[in-house]
């Protein structure tokens, strides 16, 4: 017996009970009570009539007298009938009411319907655990390319939020505590098609919770768990998470890279970006002296990378324990500086030398203190490049209008960027839930991405601009797509089995357009993986291999196109022979008879 099942028979026991007391007497005294037939002879109803008489009496529907008119004493025995039934029924309504509004029985039908609904994907789905803003980026990547998801989270708002929400795939959800191996169990972490478990709620605690049952319950599953603290990370890495995601680590590369190369940086923010975003302006600074806001995580990762630059930094903060801290992890440095102040404040950033820096950094978890030392820093100095840490969504719109860069392209610092850039500048905003989700999207639908900019850092700048104005040339300065192809019988089934019987194909063939062979479709191939060695934007005479798996960029449009070229024998044999031939047997045999009457008809006219 299901719970709901049984919630429903505990708590109506009782009216049950006593609708089917107050029935059973009813019935019992239109039974007993005589009546008089149509010859005037005595009579007594028999149960079935009398059942019937009390089932439209009690439910105030009124047929009439059956089978012959009732007589005074079985007029007000139907009298009582009348008010104990409907008494009994209102009793029964309020309780059944009650129940349909009890928020228990309300948690286990709910639970019933998610168990059901989840038992019945036949899809490889990915269990998400947390639907706040990261969550709901994971929710949105994963069904925009189609894939099944599955949701848990402790919020009801934001569990009520996700049904009115437009997904391309319906997306089951249970407001639990993920951390529960009951919940979890529910959301079908056993499952054989549960592909990866994602723990993304705010707690850091939760999501290790999450990664402990999800490994102990189905330890095969691969776990992807978001961490801001150093000492839950490592108790994560202890059995074996596949994946953690730090914010800061990974904002703290995304600066890095900045720095390393500005167009390297559009790059990846570009193909990394949600779908429907454009590209981004380049962020461009001198690398002088640099003014960093507060000395917590964030600020820590980033001055690290400051120094790996060897850019001189003054620090801001009104913590002694932070100063000490500084001092002991920066001793051989004695170009940088410690200010024990807040940095909102006029003084404390001229003190630091606002005016002439180039660059400030604003880290702190509070956004009034980080938009109010922006807004101070700029009337003190126009030009200065910021840096900011957005902690609220809520503050989205204010970030948004002081990102407005005041410099005038003449005065800009030079990087020797393309002309086919943007024209306008971004500053870095540091929204830790959209770091998350970019970079769980790159796991979870593209890894290869991942290993496509991990390499690309090593490259220089002028490889990086040649890089962009190739991309903007195929799809434009909207979003592209990427998508990862394993050359094998399940992903390109024409193309493996074409490669097994030894056929020489290269990468410039299997893009060439399978409905006009003058034409390439619009993608270009970023990464070609063999044995584990990456190529970068491999040439088109590179011969492929089984097991090779390529990283693509382009439109939906063109993937799909590609997928039928390397799925569908005819299309594969038309991009490399340019011939169009039938794909059944009996189109093949029509094909070569008219072939050979067309042979005999051109050597008559030769004759």
């Amino acid at each position: 017996m299901n719970k709901v099942t049984s919630i429903t028979l505990r708590r109506m026991r009782t009216p049950f009970l006593v609708l089917i007391i107050v029935y059973s007497i009813a019935i019992l005294g239109m039974v007993l009570i005589p009546g008089v037939d149509d010859k005037g002879q005595l009579w007594h109803m028999s149960f079935f009539h009398a059942f019937y008489f009390v089932s439209y009496t009690a439910t105030t529907i009124g047929f009439g007298e059956i089978p012959y008119p009732l007589t005074d004493m079985q007029r007000l025995w139907a009298l009582i009938t009348i008010y104990t039934t409907v008494i009994a029924w209102f009793y029964a309504l309020g309780k059944i009411i009650t129940l349909f509004q009890d928020k228990t029985f309300q948690q286990v039908v709910s639970e019933s319907r998610f168990r059901r609904e989840v038992n019945n994907i036949y899809q490889p789905f990915y269990l998400v655990c947390g639907l706040g803003e990261t969550g709901k980026a994971v929710v949105c990547a994963l069904t925009e390319e189609h894939y099944r998801a599955v949701v848990v989270d402790q919020n009801a708002d934001n569990i009520n939020e996700l049904s009115i929400m437009e997904m391309k795939e319906y997306v089951p959800a249970l407001t639990g505590n993920a951390a529960l191996p009951r919940v979890l169990e529910y959301a079908g972490i056993k499952h054989k098609n549960c592909q990866a478990v994602i723990a993304v709620t705010i707690s850091d605690e939760t999501n290790l919770q999450i990664a402990i049952t999800s490994k102990l319950l189905h330890p095969g599953v691969p776990v992807i768990c978001r961490s801001e603290i150093k000492a839950f990370e490592n108790n994560m890495l202890s059995f074996n998470t596949d994946y953690i995601v730090n914010p800061f680590e990974v904002f703290a590369n995304v600066f890095a890279m900045a720095l390393h190369s500005p167009a390297l940086y559009m790059i990846y923010d570009w193909l990394t970006g949600a779908t429907h975003t454009t590209l981004n302006s380049p962020v461009q600074f001198e690398k002088k002296t640099w003014i960093l806001l507060g000395y917590g995580r964030l600020g820590k990762a980033l001055h690290q990378q400051l120094k790996n630059a060897a850019i001189t930094t003054v620090v801001i903060d009104p913590s002694v324990k932070a100063q000490e801290v500084f001092y002991a992890s920066n001793h051989h440095h004695q170009d940088d500086q410690f200010i024990l102040a807040t940095g909102t404040d006029a003084a404390s950033l001229k003190q630091a030398g606002i005016e002439t820096a180039s660059g400030l950094i604003v880290g702190s978890d509070n956004d009034a203190n980080n938009l109010s030392a922006i807004m101070t820093a700029r009337q003190l100095n126009p030009q200065i490049f910021f840096v900011a840490r957005q902690n609220s969504l809520n503050s989205t719109e204010l970030y948004t209008a002081i990102n407005q860069n005041n410099i005038e392209p003449a005065n800009r610092p030079d990087s020797g960027h393309d002309d086919n850039l943007p024209d306008t500048l971004n500053h870095l905003i540091m929204r830790p839930r959209e770091i998350i989700g970019r970079k769980i999207r790159a796991l979870l639908i593209s890894p290869l991405l991942l290993d496509f900019l991990n390499q690309a850092k090593k490259e220089s700048t002028e490889w990086a601009n040649i890089t962009i104005s190739r991309l903007t040339a195929v799809v434009g300065k909207s979003t592209p797509h990427n998508w990862t192809i394993t050359i094998n019988r399940d992903n390109a089934p024409a193309l493996a089995r074409a490669l097994s019987l030894g056929r020489h194909i290269t990468l410039g063939q299997i893009i060439q357009n399978p409905k006009n062979r003058r034409q390439k479709i619009g993608c270009i191939p970023l990464l070609l993986q063999r044995d584990k060695k990456n190529i970068l934007l491999p040439d088109e005479n590179f011969v492929l291999k089984p097991g090779d798996q390529l990283l693509f960029c382009g439109s939906r449009k063109v993937k799909i196109t590609l997928t039928a070229t390397l799925a569908i024998r005819t299309n594969l044999d038309y991009v490399m022979t340019f011939k169009n031939d039938p794909e059944s047997f009996i189109g093949r045999k029509l094909s070569n008879l008219f072939n050979k009457q067309d042979r005999r008809k051109q050597n008559r006219i030769n004759r």
